[in-house]
């Protein structure tokens, strides 16, 4: 496929909206029964109802042109499709989506789509479309039902390729079976009115009156089930009480053998009779490792097609198949086991078990159902072509001549060993063997091993002939021995292997669980998964996350080719995955020509990008165990994703919580304390223009200083918020010059003389203290509030006393109060920002003016701190770095302040 055709089949996803389409399907015995006709009644009769109806495909058109039902109903052309000289025409997805009709029609469900189309299967474009919120009619024959294939086949004679699993079956809405006499079937036929029969069926073979019959009730059966389900779940969701069936479980064995199919069908036919969950198990044994890539691609290929027909796949090692099987159908609570039977030869069952019947002896109380396997010429040689080819005649001739060494060095220097020992000596070729090469080699080493010792060292020499019998006792105890202990190096060796590959994929996980949880920011972590996934899996990974604006980019790539992950096809396909939540790409059924594969970060609810993994330049093989680590280690990215956006959004709604509530705070705060004031000023200048002949001088002057006084208190509010705002926002900024601290106290005593009332201030400055160089203007705003909140909260005709001293490099401001006091707990918390002491509530104030202190002071690089004071009230100390002051040229320019240098 060419660059040309990749890009245009995958111009046909776009984008899907959540709502899932309803599926009504057609559902008849063979062709000719009238599918077609039933489903374009149907679509007339919604056309009339005034719903918006096309037709997306329907095969053999030119036979219906003249139908006057077809000329009510739009018509999406079909799409042409190249590969190399062949043309095919398909089914226009994208068109259809672009038109986004309420119902689509789509004939033939089970038809297999063209090479270069962006799905194998229609089934699959149909998907695509319910996805997109259009309903869809379609038509199915029943033996396109993919659990009913192997039934089908033996009815007709002949294997039906073109099928629909039933898992995309069961999320039909309705099924309506149409059905016709089956003369009336052979009469179309015979009258040439039924075209549409799969290739590699014989229609004359096909159509017999036996088959029809069987094939009208097989359909009736099958629309029986669906409308006896559909009555369960009726039952089920009114909560109506009946006779429920009892939860049961259906396992089903599987290997790389093409048998597995038809075991897996017949065990997804009977969990869908018992309404019974159902497993598919793979057991890996030393003996049952698959021994080539043909093998491993179809057993990954058989335990995807379990997954797709609705069972829970699940691998498991161990050393015998039947126990294993059983001890997994024990703790799964499996009630039911389907298992083939091999038709292997009574000498191969003798030498190596039947896992069937071990399975049937120890079953108990599991049920075990046995289905007989098919001998296939065809598939025999094929299997003894693959042996071949796999078999490496490296180990045997090295082992051979380790053989041949080990003879010559005994025959010249261990003539006068006891041949016990020379025996024993033999067996290191068969130890070496099984834990270098497996269990093959070692059986050779041990067959050469003992007529090398019965030709060179058994009388009569150079002879395979022996003059006691009791050697040929020796000769099997030897070869026993030799077995045994080559079954279990064999074994050790290949749970080594599984303990490694196992340790590897533990110890990437845990390695990038770990790292997921220490990281907290998303870069940093999508780096780390990027690395982790790339060395583990061997090939090139990109993350895709979502921007601000909810488009799709390239956020995160391993080493390597940048471009594969930027080109507009890639693209297109993770927009894909990122709204469907589904895998696409190579090895699956979405996209399966694409060369790279894409998965989702999803969890539960939530899809937050895209992975792709580039496969193109790597010479990997998708199988069940690297999708099943690549989809851990996707599951794993999401989780540390979500975490880390969980996180932010966490941040996010505490410092929305923390604003909210210092808004309220400050609401209540500035509403109460600007109240008092602004009443305090409103009632003494209404007092002073109403009633100023009745007033006295010394009254007006009383009443202008209660107004000065209550302005000068919302000039400290307004000044503690716009500090507030400075300081939170990092726009404070120091002027510093170098300052008389007594001038500094003298400009904030002035600013709260008129609050004082009874109060006395007592200042105990030392007066060694240097010139200091800080921003005055702040200085006495903190002084100003720290005084302003010791004449608040002491009593009347209480003292406070105001002291400055130097200590070392620092000048320690204290001020203390006889008031109320502080509990010791809360001496901490005062200076946070709104925090009111609880004793104090009563009495008026922001919570601002200590945590503005706080910041001035720390912006001078000093502290600020609260302690008791005795007997009662608190001490608040102010500390801040001296610096030496300048040489000054005179003393008019210390006065002023002004630095020189």
């Amino acid at each position: 496929m060419d660059k040309k055709q990749w890009e245009s089949s995958v111009g046909t996803i776009r984008s899907t909206e959540k709502k899932y389409g309803e599926l009504t399907v057609f559902i008849g015995a063979s062709s000719g029964v009238g599918k077609t006709y039933a489903m374009l009644d149907a679509a007339c009769i919604k056309k009339k109802e005034g719903q918006d109806v096309l037709i997306g495909w329907l095969e053999e058109y030119d036979r219906y042109e003249k139908e006057e039902r077809i000329k009510e109903l739009p018509i999406i052309k079909p799409r042409l499709i190249q590969d190399e000289e062949l043309h095919f025409f398909e089914m226009d997805v994208e068109e259809i989506l672009n038109r986004h009709p309420q119902i689509v029609l789509i004939d033939e469900l089970a038809h297999s789509n063209a090479p270069g189309s962006p799905r194998a299967k229609r089934y699959r474009d149909v998907e695509a479309i319910l996805m997109a919120g259009i309903d869809v009619y379609t038509t199915l024959n029943i033996y396109e039902v993919e659990s009913l294939k192997d039934i089908v086949s033996k009815i007709i004679g002949m294997e039906v390729n073109e099928t629909v699993p039933d898992k995309f079956l069961e999320h039909a809405s309705q099924i309506r079976l149409v059905d016709s006499p089956s003369d009336e079937i052979l009469r179309r036929f015979q009258e040439g009115k039924i075209r549409t029969i799969p290739k590699n069926i014989d229609a004359r073979k096909f159509f017999r009156l036996g088959n029809i019959i069987a094939l009208r009730e097989m359909a009736l059966r099958y629309a029986a089930g669906q409308v006896d389900q559909q009555l369960d779940e009726y039952m089920h969701s009114n909560k109506i009480p009946g006779p429920w069936p009892v939860s049961e479980k259906v396992m089903v064995c599987v290997s790389a053998s093409p048998f597995s199919k038809q075991l897996i069908r017949m065990a997804r036919q009977m969990a869908s009779s018992l309404k019974a969950e159902w497993i598919a198990v793979y057991v890996e044994t030393p003996r049952r490792l698959p021994k080539s890539e043909q093998e491993r691609l179809a057993l990954s290929s058989n335990l995807q097609f379990a997954e797709e027909l609705g069972a829970t796949v699940m691998t498991i090692t161990g050393n015998s198949v039947a126990e294993e099987i059983l001890e997994l159908a024990r703790n799964q609570n499996v009630k039911q086991i389907v298992i083939g039977k091999p038709r292997y030869s009574r000498i191969r069952e003798w030498m190596h078990g039947s896992v069937v019947n071990q399975v049937i002896r120890n079953s108990q109380e599991i049920s075990v159902h046995i289905i007989p396997g098919k001998v296939d010429s065809r598939l025999d040689k094929g299997h003894v072509t693959v042996l071949r080819e796999n078999l490496k005649w490296s180990p045997y001739f090295i082992i051979t001549a380790s053989v041949a060494l080990l003879t010559i060095l005994l025959r010249i220097f261990g003539l006068s060993f006891d041949l016990v020992n020379i025996a024993l000596l033999y067996l290191f070729p068969v130890l070496f063997g099984s834990v270098r090469w497996g269990i093959g080699p070692s059986f050779y080493a041990a067959g050469i091993g003992v007529l090398a010792f019965d030709y060179f060292f058994v009388p009569p020499v150079y002879s395979l002939t022996v003059s006691d019998l009791r050697y040929l006792i020796s000769f099997t105890v030897f070869l026993v021995v030799a077995t045994l202990t080559a079954s279990l190096a064999s074994r050790l060796r290949h749970q080594l292997h599984e303990v490694r590959q196992r340790e590897t994929i533990t110890s990437t996980l845990y390695a990038l669980s770990r790292q997921m949880t220490a990281v907290t920011d998303l870069s940093a972590a999508l780096k780390s998964m990027v690395r982790q996934i790339s060395e583990t899996i061997g090939a090139q990974v990109s993350i895709y996350l979502p921007s601000e604006t909810g488009e799709l980019r390239l956020t995160e790539y391993s080493s390597g080719d940048l471009n594969w992950g930027q080109r507009e096809t890639s693209m297109v396909i993770v927009k894909w995955v990122y709204r469907n939540g589904e895998i696409a790409g190579k090895g699956t059924q979405t996209l399966h020509d694409s060369p790279d594969l894409y998965f989702p970060l999803k969890t539960e609810d939530q899809i937050h990008g895209v992975m792709a993994v580039d496969l193109k330049n790597h010479d990997l093989v998708v199988t069940s165990d690297r999708m099943q680590l690549i989809e851990a280690l996707t599951g794993l990215s999401a989780v540390a994703i979500a975490r880390i956006k969980l996180q932010e959004e966490a941040k996010v709604a505490h410092l929305t919580a923390e604003s909210e509530r210092l808004r309220t705070a400050l609401l209540d705060s500035i509403s109460h304390e600007l109240r008092t004031p602004l009443a305090t000023i409103i009632g003494s200048v209404t007092a002073l223009i109403d009633g100023d002949a009745v007033f006295s001088p010394n009254d007006r002057h009383e009443l202008l200083s209660t107004i000065r006084e209550g302005a000068m208190r919302m000039n400290r509010l307004v000044t503690n918020l716009l500090g507030m705002v400075r300081i939170e926002s990092g726009m404070l900024r120091l002027r510093k010059h170098w300052c008389d601290l007594e001038d500094i106290v003298g400009v904030a005593l002035t600013q709260v003389k008129d609050s004082l009332q009874n109060r006395v201030i007592r200042l105990a400055i030392d007066e060694s203290i240097p010139p200091i160089k800080v921003d005055d203007v702040l200085l006495e705003q903190v002084i100003v509030n720290v005084l302003s909140n010791a004449i608040k909260y002491s009593p009347d005709r209480s003292e406070i006393v105001l002291s400055a001293k130097k200590n070392k490099n620092l000048i320690e401001i204290a001020i203390k109060d006889e008031g109320v006091g502080i509990p010791p707990h809360e001496l901490g918390c005062i200076f946070g920002k709104f925090y009111r002491v609880e004793s104090t509530r009563n009495i008026p104030g922001t919570g601002l003016g200590l945590a503005i202190c706080k910041g001035i002071i720390e912006a001078h690089g000093g502290t600020i701190r609260a302690t008791e004071n005795s007997p009662t009230g608190t001490v608040i100390t102010v500390s801040i770095p001296l610096f030496d002051p300048p040489l000054l040229r005179n003393d008019n320019l210390q006065e002023k302040g002004v630095e020189t240098t």
